[in-house]
């Protein structure tokens, strides 16, 4: 079964994407515009242009729906993590490249750390999360710095407190959207605002983490 879909989501003479692949895109787009993980089911079939019933056809519930959608999102992510790791480059470069990487999803699709906080309100579904998301990207982040502190580039740094660290910072640009406006009258996240929060955050990062803050690398 398949459908031509706009990137809105809405039936075009664009690609030819398969009706899954369309009710996982339509509700990207939806939560990303709204600004919300809030969105029904309805909300999502009007979006795509394909009955609600598919989604119990593909992915039993909604809240299957939404772990598939988190898997789809940033399982390409992790393979290209996985070959960080072998990539011919020292790991102050390699750790670059790793912020870099989740910033960029994070702008692409801001609700994507709100929905992974609530499908870890549902121990079942969380257990998922945590093998396929967050244990590999956990594991990579603590290769990376061990590397680091191998070569006597990086500081002893706890793992554990180094995950939630870079991923709060990276995520909290765009989590407060609505601060942005109210306090900043910043309406929009473009590329060139998450350019320089990228260029900064690695500048604080790096200087914390490097043995020899070295502030010119953080560019």
């Amino acid at each position: 079964m398949a459908t031509k879909i706009s990137k809105s989501g809405n039936a075009s003479s664009g690609e030819k994407i398969s009706s899954r692949d369309a009710l996982l895109r339509s509700a990207s787009e939806l939560m990303t515009e709204r600004g919300t993980i809030e969105i029904s089911l309805s909300d999502i079939a009007k979006h795509s242009g394909l009955n609600s019933a598919l989604v119990k056809y593909y992915f039993g519930t909604k809240q299957g729906m939404m772990l598939a959608l988190i898997e789809d999102v940033l399982g390409r992510g992790l393979i290209q993590l996985e070959g960080l790791l072998s990539m011919p480059l020292d790991p102050i470069e390699k750790l670059k490249l790793h912020v870099k990487a989740i910033i960029t999803v994070y702008f692409r699709y801001p609700y994507i750390n709100r929905l992974i906080h609530y499908l870890f309100e549902d121990p079942e579904a969380g257990q998922e999360v945590a093998r396929t998301i967050s244990t590999p990207l956990a594991e990579t982040q603590r290769a990376l710095l061990e590397e680091g502190i191998a070569a006597g580039l990086f500081k002893p740094i706890e793992p554990m407190l180094f995950y939630f660290i870079v991923l709060g910072a990276c995520d909290h640009l765009f989590f407060g959207q609505h601060m942005l406006r109210v306090a900043f009258g910043v309406d929009t996240i473009d590329d060139d605002l998450r350019r320089r929060y990228t260029n900064t955050l690695l500048d604080l990062i790096l200087n914390g983490v490097l043995a020899t803050p070295e502030t010119s690398r953080a560019a």
